[in-house]
Formats: structure tokens, C-alpha cells, sequence
């Protein structure tokens, strides 16, 4: 559509050709080649003809050939001298023609008469018809002062010319060969941007400054604030003087999901070209823990760590506890990622090595403290072992890391496994814990569907992790039992007994437990047993039941009284086991599998579920010497030997070494004995050692968990934990606004932990403040749910007139934020 300015144009060259048949119009800046057919369309009757500079001679026979009509000559290029011009003769009864393009720009770039110079000065930028509706595209009429702004706004594509995204976007192009620079400069706007970078940061503009400085003075600026400024001479220089705006934009950088890595490009250069590992290095490790902004500050940390171990002995153990939570508590996407496992072997490391196994009267009392307590130094144990397998590099680890095997294998292990033998005796266990009465126990006298887990060495220690994850669902309600195996604890002993029975007996040809005089090795036979009790019961493999659709599994449990449902992953790897990481890594996913099956038979409708296990098992990593080995080699028994246990009808008498019968284990008159270590050492055995065993005489072997669950297939009312903000002003009155909230409702199976973010934007949805993370995971009192976070404005112009908001976001809700109205009383 013409503008007011073509519109004159058009008129113009209408009234030239009133008395002409052809008009020339060179325009080798190429101004108008982006609008000419549109001013050729409105002159009438006159044909356009674009000229091209190596063809003058056919241009004039073209136009000679056609002599009935009215030309408008465009040439792109500038008009030839006369020697050269072979359209001279044709001009000489012709016109010329000359129009101001920056007048037409001008009013296409919807900008008032008072900017016509600005357009003149940057004439080379808005040639092109792109970067002029790029320009109109980003214009904000906060740029009238300083419409330059507008051409940054639009090379960068930059909305309202955020000064935070324009810096990420300009910093993200690298320090050399950046082409936003480059472009600043060649539509020579890098001034403007220089000076807007300084006013923002607080810097002056001079020789020094370009992008690589300019990121050094960012990092050093926040790091000398997180240090109280306790930063060597030498780095003042670098000091810019609008700190907060620096935090806001290091704070904005650093957690931009688009950023992140040219953030950490940037953070791991400062760090490198300015040798602050040397600068930082002589800190203690609580004034490094204060430090967000460069991740190689946990090397720094973790070697003061490591430094704490002298041995079993650490020092200061409480201040070691707090720095490794400080660091696992940063929040930061950047911070932290790759050394989280560094921080938790040491935190196991260290709580570990101040652990004892207390010392108890008989194996009932050692019995209850493993129940209450105990049982952690074992789970402590294991996910130290996981947390080191995710250690990429263990070299400065690896000393730790044989201490904890030892110290829990010499010391914690031995002392547990040598307490209860000391009273234990297979004989003693009551009825209400015996495994041989499981059935009896828990299944029989049930009145509605249940559905049984059996999780092949699923030890105890592992069910109290399972339940305390199944816990935070306000659907399950649950209780944890427990039960004491027969011996040897071991698969074809456990699985069996815990089958419905009138008498079980052990057979010494095949070497199984028969149940009812029957076979029960594998599921097609347990199944038959149990239909021989009720021909509604059913036995199948749990990992069949994850892989069914819901209406394949409503059809399996429709009418089903007793379900058992096996499971093995622990045991499985613990066997054919060749590294750590394969059994702690089966560890976990035994959990998260049996997590899934009581989700799936939740709410494919069964109500009851028991979790149980055959047996559980001995891990240890301290090499298995042989001075640990029981050698048998000079009695006379009959049969093989296993790590941790004998079956033989004969007698033997070696120190260190205790035995029931099959008799007691099974509830009948078998004097087979069953020999076992009282301490964790090993028979030698032709299976060779190995680091995981079961089958012997072990709290850690024969605690098994009974869990009782009661489900519901309803909705869950569980809801995340909602924040209130304190009472306030509302008026923004500090650059930093200390803010006060209130966890409504402590942490339960009901209020789930939410985090939640808190900012300040303008009235437009900019934002104007950095982002602060609030983590709502509280229990305890109404005082200890009490969260004080500080936001941190943009010093900049603010308008008293205008409205600001605080906005309240949680983390992964499709709900609108809440917004605050907040007035401005900031005084520029």
C-alpha cells in the first residue's frame, strides 16, 4: 500500500510523463528496489523497464522497438558518464528522475519527522526490507531517547530489549568472531550498546572493554559479593558498581535452561584464565560452600573433604556433615550435577565410620535394635556403594573407600554376626516369627483377595526403604512385620516353607524341600499347591504382571482368593554378580519394580498386598583373605560345602562353627545337621569366595520383612504443600525485598513437597528481579515451616505510577500464578 511518501512520488512522476515518453530513475544505492513495482502499478499508462548496467545497447533497442509506449527507466546502478552512456541521446528528450528514500523508510518505520536524521545516520541498516520490519517488529517506544536501541532490539531479536536476555544472547555468540558485535559495529550501534551494557552493570566505557573482559568483570563482581569482597587486590579492577544487576544476571544465566551451557563455558574460562583455583584454594571449605558459580569449587571442597579422613578418625565430623548438605542442597541447573555422588559416598563414608554396633545381652535385644535403628549401618553401607559406582574418576576416593570395607566388614559386620550367634539358637525363634509359619501367620485366616510379593533376597534394610517410599501415598496404608528364616537361609529353603503346608520334608537326593510330599522349585508346581488348598489360587511371575494391559490382569485376579507372585532381581545378579554396580544398581530397581506392582494392583482393584522375601543376604567389598575361610578339608562329612552353610548327616567339630538341624528348620524329626559360621567368614567351598552370600547364621541373612499393605483404587487427596506469603506492605521500598512465607500444613502422606519459584515483574509481565527458588518440604511446627527468602530488584528507572507484582509459580503446576500488586517506592 503507498505511503504518504510514495504517494508524492507517484504524482511526480505521473506529471513528468504528462509531457515525456520516457523518465529516468537510477538508484544505485538500491533504495527503492524493494517498492518499485508497487509505484510502477500506479502510473498509468506507463511500462516499467529495469535497465541493467552491461546491457545499455539492448536496453535501447528494446525501448526504440517499442515507441508506442511510456517507460519508466530503473537502472540499479549508477548513471554512466557520457562517454559510456549509450541512453544519452534518449535522455536528452527525456527526464530524469531522483527521490529521498529516507523519507518513505522513515513513515515504513512508523517513526516520527524527528527521527528522519537518526534513519539518514543508519541508512545502511535499514536498506534491506527484513532488518526494517525486524525493526518494527522490536520497536518499543521506550527507545525514542535512544532509537539505536531499536536496531539492537532487532539484530538480536531482543523483546523490550531486555538487557538480562540481550546479554545472554550477545555473551552465548562467543568472545571472537561474534556476530552480534560484528553486526553492532557495521550498523554502527556498538557504542550504544557498550554504554547500555555499562549503565546497566555500573562500568565506564573505555579501551579496555570488550566481551571476554567484560564476562570476567561479571563473575569476579559476584563472586567478591558472595565473598564479602574478600577478594586480592588485583581483582578490584574488575569490580562493576551495580551489583545487584550483575546477581540478577548471573542468576537469570546461570538457571536458563536455553543457556546453560555457554554459561558453563563461560564460568569454567573465568575461572581458568584468571587461576582462581590458586586464588581460592588456602579457603576453608565453609567459605567455599558460599560460592555458586563455578562448579570446579567442589573439586576445591571435596579435596578439603577428603583431607577430614585420617583413617576411621574424622575430623570435625559435624562441620563435614553440614558442608556436604550445603552442597547437595544448591539448587542451581548448573551447580552440582557431575560431583553429587563425590558428596554422598563421603556423607555415607562419614556416618558410617561413626557408627557402632551396640553392644546387647541376647540376640532378642540385638533383634530389636537392627528392627528400630541398626538396620541403617547396612543400607548406609550399600548406598555408599552405589554413590561410589557413579564416581567417574575414584582416584582420590579409592583409600575411603577400602576403609568403610573394612571398618564395615572387620568391625560393624563382624561384631553383628558374632553378637548373634553368641545366644542365637534356631529352636528359640517364636512361632509368631518363625518363616515355616508364614502362611499360618498372614495369609491363612485372610478374608478378602491377596495378592503376595515374594522378592527374591529382598533383606530387610531394602523393605524399609521400599516402605518408606511406598509411604508418601495416602492411598496405601501400611505395616512392617518381619519374620526369622530357617537355615540355611537360603532360596529352595524360603520360597517353600512359605507355601500353604501340612508337612514339609527335606530331601537329601535332590537336595530340595518337598512341601506335601511334592516338588515346589518353580512356579508351575507352587501353583498347583496352592490350587490344592483353594482352586481360586494362583501362582505367576510378577514380571509377567508388568508386562500385562489392566484388562488382562482384572481378567487373571477375577474370582482369585490367593495370588502369589514371584520376584527375583537382588538374587538373580547377586549370583552371576561381577560388579558393584550390577548389584546395588539391582538393589534399586528391585525397588522401583515392586514399587510399580503395588501401583498396578492397586488400581487394577486388589486391596490387600504382603511384600515378603525367601531370604536376605551378606555384601561386603573387603577382600575375602584366608584367614576368613573355614577350611573343612580334615573332617569326614558327607556332602559339599557352601560359603556360608553344610548340609550333612554327619558330625563335625571345627571352631567358629555352630549347627542346628533340619528338623527344627522344618518342624519334624530330621536330624540332618545344618553347620554355619557364627561370624561372617566363609567354608572354603568350590564356588570359590564371594563378596555376596547368604545361607548362614546372619541378622543380615535371615530378617526378612513381612509389609502389609491396605490399598484403596481411589483418587489420591494427597496435595503439594501450599505457602502463604507473611504479612507485608506490598510496597517495593529495598533493592533486596526480605520476604517471609509460611508452610500451611507440614510434609505427610497427604502434603506432598512442592517447590515453588518467586519473582517481581512490571505491570507488562517483564521481569525485574532475579528468581528465587522456595523449596516447601517442611515438617515440624508452625515456627519451623516459617521460609525467609530475599529477592533481589533491577536497579533501573521505575515509574511511581506504574503497578509491579510479586508472582508466586509452583513448579509444574498448570494453575496461574498468584499475583501480588505491589507499589513502587524505589527512588531512582
Amino acid at each position: 500500500m503507498p505511503t504518504l511518501t510514495t504517494d508524492k512520488i507517484i504524482a511526480k512522476l505521473n506529471s513528468y510523463f504528462t509531457d515525456h515518453q520516457y523518465v529516468f530513475w537510477y538508484d544505485d544505492k538500491q533504495e527503492f528496489k524493494d517498492i518499485i513495482d508497487s509505484i510502477a502499478q500506479h502510473l498509468s499508462p506507463v511500462k516499467l523497464y529495469k535497465a541493467q548496467a552491461d546491457q545499455q545497447f539492448k536496453s535501447k533497442i528494446d525501448l526504440l522497438n517499442d515507441s508506442d509506449h511510456k517507460y519508466l527507466i530503473y537502472a540499479l546502478y549508477k548513471r554512466p558518464s557520457i562517454q559510456e552512456n549509450y541512453l544519452t541521446d534518449m535522455e536528452h528528450y527525456s527526464k530524469l528522475f531522483t527521490a529521498d528514500a529516507t523519507q518513505i523508510i522513515l513513515e515504513e518505520l512508523q517513526l516520527p519527522e524527528d527521527q528522519l536524521t537518526f534513519v539518514k545516520q543508519h541508512s545502511s541498516y535499514f536498506a534491506a526490507k527484513t532488518r526494517r520490519a525486524d525493526f518494527v517488529k522490536y520497536w518499543s517506544s521506550a527507545f525514542e531517547k535512544t532509537p539505536e536501541k531499536g536496531i539492537i532490539a532487532a539484530i538480536t531479536k531482543t523483546e523490550k530489549l531486555d538487557m538480562n536476555e540481550l546479554l545472554m544472547k550477545v555473551i552465548a555468540a562467543g568472545d571472537t568472531n561474534n556476530h552480534y558485535i560484528f553486526s553492532f559495529s557495521k550498523y554502527d550501534v556498538l557504542d550504544t550498546f557498550w554504554k547500555m551494557v555499562m549503565n546497566y552493570l555500573g562500568g565506564e566505557v573505555d579501551s579496555e572493554v570488550d566481551l571476554k573482559y567484560l564476562v570476567e568483570r561479571i563473575f569476579i563482581t559476584y563472586l567478591a559479593n558472595e565473598l564479602n569482597n574478600k577478594l586480592p587486590e588485583r581483582f578490584k579492577k574488575y569490580y562493576l558498581k551495580q551489583q545487584d544487576n550483575v546477581q540478577i544476571f548471573i542468576d537469570r544465566f546461570a538457571d536458563s535452561n536455553k543457556y546453560q551451557q555457554y554459561y558453563d563455558n563461560c564460568s569454567s574460562t573465568v575461572w581458568r584464565d584468571l587461576n582462581l583455583n590458586t586464588v581460592l584454594k588456602h579457603e576453608p571449605a565453609m567459605i567455599l560452600t558460599k560460592i555458586s558459580i563455578f562448579e570446579e569449587i567442589n573439586h576445591l571442597i571435596l579435596a578439603k573433604l577428603i583431607a577430614k579422613f585420617d583413617g576411621k578418625r574424622i575430623t570435625d565430623y559435624e562441620q563435614l556433615l553440614e558442608i556436604i548438605d550445603q552442597m547437595l542442597d544448591h539448587t542451581r541447573n548448573n551447580f552440582n550435577g557431575g560431583t553429587e555422588p563425590e558428596y554422598k559416598f563421603l556423607r555415607y563414608a562419614a556416618e558410617l565410620l561413626n557408627l557402632k554396633v551396640p553392644m546387647v545381652d541376647d540376640w532378642q535385644d540385638e533383634l530389636n535394635d537392627y528392627l528400630d535403628n541398626s538396620y541403617k549401618i547396612d543400607t548406609i553401607y550399600r548406598k555408599s556403594l552405589l554413590a561410589y559406582t557413579n564416581i567417574i574418576d575414584t582416584d582420590n576416593y579409592i583409600d575411603i573407600k577400602k576403609t568403610i570395607d573394612r571398618y564395615y566388614g572387620n568391625i560393624l559386620l563382624d561384631s553383628s554376626v558374632k553378637q548373634w550367634n553368641e545366644t542365637f539358637n534356631l529352636k528359640d525363634v517364636p512361632a509368631e516369627l518363625k518363616q515355616e509359619r508364614f502362611y499360618h501367620n498372614y495369609v491363612r485366616d485372610v478374608r478378602e483377595r491377596v495378592v503376595v510379593i515374594f522378592s527374591d533376597a529382598l533383606r530387610y534394610e531394602v523393605a524399609k526403604e521400599l516402605e518408606e517410599e511406598l509411604n508418601s501415598d495416602d492411598r496405601l496404608t501400611m505395616k512392617m512385620n518381619h519374620a526369622i528364616t530357617v537355615l540355611p537361609s537360603v532360596t529352595y529353603m524360603g520360597m517353600n516353607i512359605m507355601l500353604p503346608h501340612e508337612t514339609l520334608k527335606w530331601d537329601n537326593k535332590t537336595f530340595r524341600v518337598k512341601v506335601n510330599g511334592e516338588n515346589a522349585e518353580n512356579t508351575g508346581s507352587r501353583d498347583k499347591l496352592l490350587k490344592s488348598y483353594n482352586e481360586n489360587n494362583l501362582a505367576f511371575q510378577l514380571k509377567n504382571v508388568l508386562e500385562m494391559s489392566s484388562k488382562d490382569i482384572k481378567q487373571m485376579i477375577t474370582s482369585k482368593n490367593v495370588i502369589y507372585l514371584y520376584h527375583n532381581q537382588i538374587d538373580a545378579k547377586g549370583h552371576e554378580l561381577k560388579t558393584t554396580k550390577e548389584l546395588v544398581e539391582a538393589t534399586e530397581k528391585a525397588i522401583d519394580e515392586i514399587k510399580q506392582a503395588v501401583q498396578v494392583l492397586r488400581t487394577n482393584g486388589i486391596t490387600h498386598i504382603i511384600i515378603t522375601a525367601d531370604h536376605g543376604f551378606i555384601y561386603q567389598e573387603k577382600p575375602i583373605e584366608d584367614k576368613d575361610k573355614i577350611d573343612l578339608q580334615g573332617q569326614d562329612y558327607e556332602g559339599n560345602a557352601h560359603l556360608r552353610y553344610l548340609i550333612t548327616p554327619s558330625q563335625i567339630n571345627v571352631m567358629g562353627v555352630k549347627n542346628t538341624t533340619m528338623g527344627i528348620s522344618l518342624n519334624n524329626d530330621d536330624f540332618t545337621n545344618v553347620y554355619y559360621p557364627v561370624s561372617p567368614n566363609e567354608f572354603v567351598a568350590r564356588s570359590g569366595s564371594k563378596n555376596y552370600v547368604h545361607g548362614g547364621s546372619s541378622i543380615q541373612e535371615m530378617l526378612i520383612p513381612v509389609l502389609d499393605i491396605k490399598a484403596t483404587s481411589r483418587r489420591s487427596i494427597a496435595q503439594p504443600a501450599e505457602i502463604k506469603l507473611a504479612a507485608t506492605t506490598f510496597r517495593i521500598n529495598n533493592l533486596k525485598m526480605n520476604l517471609l512465607f509460611n508452610q500451611t500444613a507440614p510434609i505427610s502422606d497427604t502434603v506432598l513437597p512442592a517447590e515453588y519459584h518467586a519473582y517481581f515483574t512490571d505491570e507488562d509481565g517483564k521481569l525485574i528481579s532475579n528468581n528465587i527458588i522456595i523449596q516447601a518440604n517442611r515438617t515440624g511446627s508452625a515456627a519451623d515451616r516459617t521460609i525467609a527468602i530475599t529477592i533481589t530488584m533491577q536497579d533501573m528507572q521505575y515509574s511511581l505510577d506504574k503497578k509491579y507484582y510479586l508472582v508466586i509459580e509452583r513448579e509444574g503446576s498448570a494453575e496461574e500464578p498468584k499475583r501480588f500488586e505491589y507499589s513502587m517506592d524505589l527512588i531512582n
